[in-house]
Order: C-alpha cells, then sequence, then structure tokens
C-alpha cells in the first residue's frame, strides 16, 4: 500500500527491498523472491510511460544494465526518438548518465531493468537478443575483443548457437590469459552446451573435442583433476572416431600429465612418447613443445636428471629457435616450466650457474606473460634453487610471493609446492613453529588434490620440519611413509634425499641409532652418486664424518669432511647447509 502511495518510485521500491531483505536473510537476490506487489507496481509504472520512452527502457534492459545511446539507437525501432526517451527515463530518475563522451548510461537499479526485460514476450526478448548482437558486431568491429562477454550473452539468449559457441570460446580464452580460472570454466562449459544444441555433424564433434582442450587448463589450474580427466577421455573417444591425429595428440598431451601427476610415469612416457612421435611426423611444433616439457618433468620426478636436462634443453630451443609459428612461444606456459624445471634439474646435480641462468630465463618469460601461474612456477623454482644452494634468506622473497598469488588467484594446484618449499626454507632458517605448518599445508593440499608426483618429497620436508620441532618419533613415522612414495611412484631422487633424512632421525633419537644412521647414509650417497647429485652426496659426506667423530673414528671423520668440503668448495655451497 505504501509503495502504490509512491507512484511505483523506483528509488523507494528498492530501498523497501533493501530493508525486507535484511530483516528476512532468506530473501535472495533474485528478482523472483521479491514480493508481487512491489513487482505489479514497477511493472504498472513502466507500462504507463509514454510509448518512446517505454520502448527504449525496454530495449536498453535487453542491452544489459549499462547501454550506450549509440548501440541503443542503432537498435531501436525509431532511431531518432532515442534522445528525447532517454531525456525522459532520466527526467523519472530510471537511469543515470555513466559518461559524457560517449553518452553512456545505466539503470539507476536492477530492479527495473529486470522488470523491463520481464515485460517484454520471449520471443520479442530473443529477436532483440540476435539484432543488439549483430549491431554490436558493427559498431565495435574494430573492438570486438573488448566485447566477447556482451556478444557471447545476446547470441546464447538469442539461441543463435554457431555465433554463441565462438564468442563464449573467444570470452573463455580470454578469462584464462587472464587467470580468472573460474569465469574462464563458467564461459567454456556454456560454450559446450551451446555446442550441444547443434546438428550433430564430424564438425560439431570436431568442435567438441576443442572446447574440451580448452577447458582443461584452468581446471587443471583449479585443481580439478578427475574432471580434466573426465574431458580427456570424452575427447579422445571422439578423436578415434573422427580418426583425427592431431586432436587425439593433443589429447595426449594433458594424459601425459595427468599420469605424471598421479605418479604413474611409465605411462606418462609412453603417452609422451606416442604425442611427440606425431608431432614430429606432422610438423607440429606445438605439439612437439608440449609433449618435450611433460616428458622433461616426468625424467625430473623420477630423478633422472641429466635427461631431463638434456629433454628440457631440447625443447627450450625448439621454442627459442620456432617462435612466432603456430603456439609457440616464450611468453607461454611450456617455455616457463621448462626453463624452471631445467633450473631444478641443474641444482640437483649442483649445476648452480647453470640453474640460475635457466631460471632468469623463466622469470623473465613469466614476468613477461603476466599470467599469474606461469609467474607462481617462475617464482617457486627460483626460491627453490635458493633452498637447494643453501642461501635460504634469498629464497623466502621469491616463495612468499608465489604462495601468496595461489591464495590470491585461485592456483590450488600448484599452492602445495611453495606452500612446502617456503616452510622447509623457514625450518632451516630456524623458524620452525612458522614453518612446520606449511609444510602441513603442502602434503594435505597434495593429498587432497590426488597428486602423487613430488609427494614424497613434501612429506620428507614434513618429516624434516617434525625432527627440527622436537619430535623424533614421529618424524621417524612420516619420513617412512616418505621412503615408501619414494619407492612406490619410483622417485629415486626423493628417495635418496628421504634417506639422508632417516639417517639423522636415527642419529638424533633417544638413545641415538648410530649403525642405523650410518646405514642411511651410506645407501643415500650411493644412490645420490648413481643420480650425479653432487650437493646431497656432499651432505651426506659431512654427516657421515659427523658420525664417525661422535664415534671417536677420528681418521674416518676427518675423510668424510675433507670430502664433504672439498665438494662444497666446488659447488660454491656453504657446509653450514647441511647442519640442522
Amino acid at each position: 500500500a505504501v509503495v502504490e502511495k509512491t507512484g511505483g518510485n523506483p528509488l523507494f521500491i528498492e530501498e523497501v527491498v533493501r530493508s525486507l531483505r535484511e530483516t528476512d536473510r532468506s530473501w535472495g537476490a533474485d528478482a523472483l523472491r521479491i514480493p508481487p506487489t512491489i513487482l505489479d507496481v514497477l511493472a504498472a509504472r513502466i507500462d504507463r510511460l509514454p510509448d518512446l520512452a517505454k520502448s527504449a527502457l525496454q530495449t536498453a534492459s535487453v542491452i544489459g544494465r549499462d547501454f550506450t545511446q549509440r548501440l541503443l539507437a542503432r537498435v531501436a525501432d525509431r532511431q531518432e526518438a532515442v534522445p528525447s526517451a532517454l531525456a525522459k527515463l532520466l527526467e523519472l530518475e530510471m537511469i543515470i548518465e555513466k559518461s559524457l563522451d560517449e553518452a553512456a548510461y545505466m539503470f539507476r537499479q536492477a530492479l527495473v531493468q529486470e522488470v523491463a526485460y520481464q515485460s517484454l514476450l520471449l520471443q520479442r526478448r530473443k529477436t532483440l537478443h540476435r539484432i543488439i548482437g549483430e549491431a554490436t558486431e558493427e559498431v565495435y568491429a574494430q573492438r570486438l575483443s573488448e566485447h566477447v562477454e556482451m556478444l557471447a550473452h545476446h547470441f546464447l539468449q538469442a539461441e543463435e548457437w554457431v555465433k554463441a559457441v565462438a564468442y563464449l570460446r573467444q570470452a573463455g580464452a580470454k578469462a584464462a590469459a587472464l587467470c580468472a580460472n573460474t569465469e574462464a570454466v563458467t564461459f567454456l562449459q556454456r560454450a559446450r552446451e551451446a555446442n550441444a544444441r547443434l546438428p550433430q555433424s564430424p564438425e560439431r564433434d570436431a568442435q567438441t573435442i576443442d572446447l574440451c582442450l580448452d577447458l582443461r587448463p584452468p581446471l587443471f589450474q583449479l585443481g580439478r583433476l578427475e574432471e580434466v580427466l573426465a574431458l580427456s577421455r570424452e575427447a579422445e573417444a571422439l578423436a578415434k572416431v573422427l580418426e583425427d591425429e592431431q586432436r587425439l595428440a593433443r589429447v595426449y598431451t594433458y594424459l601425459i600429465n595427468y599420469h605424471y601427476l598421479k605418479g604413474e610415469p611409465d605411462r606418462a612416457i609412453e603417452y609422451g612418447e606416442r604425442c611427440l612421435g606425431i608431432g614430429e611426423r606432422s610438423g607440429d611444433r606445438a605439439l612437439q613443445v608440449l609433449a618435450l616439457q611433460y616428458m622433461g618433468t616426468c625424467a625430473h620426478a623420477q630423478g633422472r636428471y641429466r635427461q631431463a636436462v638434456s629433454t628440457l634443453q631440447r625443447n627450450i630451443a625448439l621454442i627459442e629457435t620456432h617462435e612466432g609459428t603456430a603456439g609457440v612461444t616464450r611468453g607461454g606456459f611450456a617455455y616457463v616450466a621448462s626453463c624452471g624445471w631445467l633450473g631444478f634439474a641443474w641444482a640437483e646435480l649442483g649445476g648452480f650457474d647453470a640453474a640460475g641462468a635457466a631460471i632468469d630465463k623463466a622469470r623473465s618469460a613469466g614476468e613477461g606473460s603476466g599470467h599469474a601461474y606461469s609467474e607462481a612456477i617462475a617464482w617457486t623454482l627460483a626460491g627453490l634453487i635458493r633452498n637447494r644452494q643453501g642461501s635460504f634468506e634469498d629464497a623466502l622473497r621469491d616463495l612468499e610471493r608465489s604462495l601468496r598469488a595461489c591464495r590470491e588467484r585461485g592456483l590450488a594446484v600448484w599452492r602445495p609446492i611453495p606452500s612446502s618449499i617456503l616452510g622447509h626454507t623457514l625450518v632451516r632458517l630456524g623458524r620452525v613453529a612458522e614453518g612446520l605448518p606449511l609444510l602441513e599445508e603442502g602434503v594435505s593440499l597434495t593429498e587432497a588434490l590426488g597428486v602423487k608426483a613430488y609427494l614424497a618429497l613434501w612429506t620428507s620436508h614434513l618429516a624434516e620440519g617434525v625432527l627440527a620441532a622436537g619430535e623424533a618419533s614421529r618424524a621417524l613415522t612420516v619420513a617412512q611413509h616418505a621412503l615408501d612414495l619414494a619407492r612406490t611412484h619410483k622417485e629415486d631422487g626423493h628417495r635418496a634425499w628421504t634417506l639422508r633424512l632417516l639417517g639423522d632421525i636415527h642419529a638424533r633419537g633417544s638413545p641415538p641409532d648410530l649403525s642405523q644412521a650410518e646405514a642411511h647414509y651410506h645407501e643415500a650417497a650411493d644412490l645420490a652418486a648413481k643420480l650425479e647429485m653432487v650437493p646431497l652426496v656432499a651432505q651426506c659426506h659431512l654427516s657421515l664424518g659427523q658420525l664417525c667423530l661422535a664415534r671417536g673414528e677420528r681418521a674416518d671423520g676427518q675423510r668424510h669432511l675433507e670430502r664433504a668440503h672439498m665438494l662444497f668448495q666446488e659447488l660454491g655451497m656453504p657446509a653450514s647447509v647441511a647442519t640442522r
């Protein structure tokens, strides 16, 4: 009754609605939850508008909350009447001026737009959406990329499925490039729904595959790995039916990564070799780049660091040589990841100068791309190399930046990695109370994602933090679990690191078990030597030297310490890197 007495003033109506929602939180934001009386009064007020003003308001409601006079005039029934109609709507406070430069306006209240929109018949709305979409294409022909989201909306509502799919894909790609992964997934899922409305044909099936491939990167970064697998399987089945070898190979690139993350290196390498073969036969450089990048990271995870170096160097050279060809660029994820893991591999081998050069390339490319995921990878691996070199204070800044980016940008799949490495770095600096929660987070988040790759290393880091906190018994349990993970998933490098840690745990037990400690140190040193992990070999000799001295075996102790000192000097590492 009060609303009726005010003549349906939209400002007053909105205030009433706001007050009711504050009183009763069960009200939703949807106009359908607003009492019918309010909607009816506002609809009646719109219906009493002069015909030209009413038509302009309804057409503008289809354009959106914001609209320009230029576009409205392009689609209005009577273009010459638009200025006076807008003046009337301004007078009635239904719209406000947003910009004088481009004669832009917006609905003063979203409720007015919604009621005006609902006052149109469904078929009329569909027709207007199509006309507005086509007019937008003409008016903004030189700046279409700025309006793909609006174009996608209009053609989707118009049920113009071909154009809807095209613009939804573009909107998804635009969001993905900004690392707005949730938005990207929404656009691309809608594109899949629109594509399904098209008549069945080989072209539609090929586009279905492409949409599956488009969806995988944002879903992957959000940590939704099972959805990635389901899309890959769907795309694989269609590609086999179409006998489309190129698309099938692109499906396999993610199956390489999926099986690598699941700790199934043999299957990952099998898919990698298939992709590489297809890429080489067809001359598809982008496909070769993806296959080599994933194969290089697989080799790294298994502790085959020399092979990782060779594969990743080959990939980096391929990208740098063929930059500018379709899908090959230094600003892409594959280049950043290849440079970053090359640096990681060199660090495990003790080639810190080469590691630094590789990580400089990764940082430059990652930061130049402006893509949060690439930046996070580069910062994390830069911090990791500092950690491996014993420069723990220097590692902090990059690791903190990476973890912050993961938290702020929803990079769920990467977040456990900087969390674990930052936690490990803090523990090495004696800041155990700060580091231990991060180590716990690194393991728990990895487990929650269902990721097995590198879980052995993050679990070993956690065991080291627990030991530093004085919980030797728990540290032994956690380290044994890390060793089991490393063996199960064939991660020999991580097995070597964990064996050395087990030596520390036994050496610091209560009482110490020096025989067990010595056995673990020797096993770690032998495996590290086999894998050419020179920094770890040096640390094992240091630990053996300290253990021998503790048992009164001066000659053996001195021999191990001299060997460790020589290796640390050659590596440019402080001997204190191995002390806890």
